[in-house]
């Protein structure tokens, strides 16, 4: 039983094959584009959380690959538990590096040497009883050596000592780093190195790590490729540096150039959700009345609630509805586009959403937000509308039936009213079919029960 969408992989045999979003053509462009830049450079691929940049960056950084570059991954957010950025990121270069050194004596000494300097840099700032597991970067006996050292030590004495160590071993750094970065030829050797979800880590995290790149990595042959979500980065620079601190102009001195990621339609996502959690397998069992339809009036509704959402919440979306569909028997209705309107109205509208869901009270609130949720003018968007606003009379028709009274009342005067215009005769004449075909067939809409469905998943938690 599949609930969420896989972790993509990203064969290097077959980069492409599990591309859903068709950003082959992108990251092709991307890819040649670094090839050819000239270095330092620091390059971002912004888009907001859950549009796909981790998948594109590991594509990206996959086809380099399969050029020859050398290249390094660091996922941030993974790493955010760490006292000192640099700490993490240069044992992830660490790990990255050692298969591009073997054999090269001459690499991997200054790559020793770097990394010595690296620890110099972070031992003062990382406190006694912290432990350590960098791939040799620190030894913790000498460590701790140090920290013992320090507080013996004239206060002046260690600020000044320690900025001038400091300096000496950021110069000592550089100059190391770009020894390992030369190639046979005297000329510096590009170093990819991709930095995603920075944005998901503390803010403290994400700015010390932006700024021990910019400082201390901007040697000729590293290109920097960070993956992030440029407006919740800059909420963590105001979280750090106030409120009125101007952020964008902030992070504009750490990224040389900014690559926003092409925006994809999200039907074809949708189909490939839909596939993967089988729930074409549940649909296929509902052959009874009107539930044949069920599965083109979900798609057609996903395809409508989608273009307002991010990737991520489409995933989230299907996820639900794979778990509704668990609970619905396949010879009962399951309402498909009801569902999903309020699905998106208990994560949008969470007021509209709990005053409608309680007895006795009625609609009117919720039909006000349905042009909005369900937008378009064409047919199908229109049809759409119509049902859902059937329904969600219907459904109240129990609980609150002098309001759901009152609306049909009102919708049979606007339909034999002979000076209302005609797009408004025509919906409200299609509403009251709608509501009466429920009645007709005996099918008045358990709201109670759909109700209850979603507000199960209150107990779930969505990734």
């Amino acid at each position: 039983m599949k609930l969420k969408n896989a972790i993509l992989d990203i064969p290097q045999d077959n980069i492409f094959q599990n591309d859903k979003l068709n950003r082959r053509d992108s990251v092709v462009n991307l890819t040649r584009l670094l090839e050819n830049v000239s270095s330092p450079i620091v390059l971002s691929v912004n888009a907001p959380w859950g549009a796909g940049k981790t998948t594109y960056l590991k594509m990206l950084h996959a086809n380099l690959n399969a050029s020859s570059c050398k290249s390094v991954y660091f996922s941030a957010w993974e790493t955010d538990f760490a006292v000192d950025p640099l700490l993490a990121f240069l044992g992830e270069m660490n790990s990255g590096l050692s298969g591009f050194l073997k054999g090269d004596s001459k690499k991997s000494k200054a790559w020793a040497k770097a990394k010595e300097a690296g620890a110099h840099i972070l031992r003062r700032g990382i406190p006694v009883g912290v432990k350590i597991a960098t791939a040799g970067l620190l030894d913790a006996d000498k460590l701790l050596e140090d920290e013992a050292a320090k507080f013996t030590e004239a206060l002046s004495k260690d600020v000044i000592g320690a900025y001038s160590n400091n300096k000496k071993a950021i110069a000592e750094f550089k100059k190391n780093v770009a020894e390992v970065l030369k190639g046979g030829d005297g000329e510096a050797e590009k170093l990819y190195v991709f930095v995603d979800e920075l944005d998901r880590c503390r803010p403290t995290y994400a700015i010390e790590l932006l700024e021990r790149i910019k400082h201390l990595l901007d040697i000729e042959g590293l290109v920097f490729v960070l993956a992030l979500d440029k407006v919740q980065l800059a909420h963590s620079v105001r979280a750090v540096y106030g409120a009125e601190f101007d952020a964008l102009g902030y992070l504009k001195r750490f990224i040389d150039v900014e690559f926003t990621l092409p925006s994809v339609g999200v039907n074809f996502f949708i189909k490939h959700l839909f596939a993967h959690l089988e729930l074409d397998n549940y649909f296929a069992t509902r052959n009874t009345g009107d539930t044949v339809y069920d599965k083109e009036h979900l798609l057609n509704t996903l395809n409508m609630v989608g273009r307002q959402m991010s990737l991520r919440g489409v995933e989230q979306l299907l996820s639900k509805i794979k778990l509704i569909s668990l609970t619905v028997p396949s010879n009962q209705y399951f309402y498909p586009e009801f569902v999903v309107f309020l699905l998106y109205v208990k994560d949008n509208y969470s007021t509209v959403y709990a005053n409608f869901s309680k007895l006795g009270v009625g609609g009117d609130e919720i039909l006000a937000v349905l042009e909005v949720v369900l937008s378009g003018e064409d047919d199908q968007a229109i049809w759409t509308r119509q049902y859902v606003e059937a329904l969600i009379i219907s459904g109240k028709s129990r609980s609150a039936k002098a309001w759901a009274d009152s609306k049909i009342a009102n919708l049979k005067e606007v339909a034999g009213h002979m000076e209302v215009p005609d797009i408004k005769v025509r919906h409200a004449t299609r509403v009251l079919e709608l509501v009466q075909h429920h009645g007709r067939y005996g099918n008045s809409v358990s709201l109670e029960n759909i109700l209850n469905r979603i507000d199960m998943l209150s107990n779930f938690v969505f990734d």
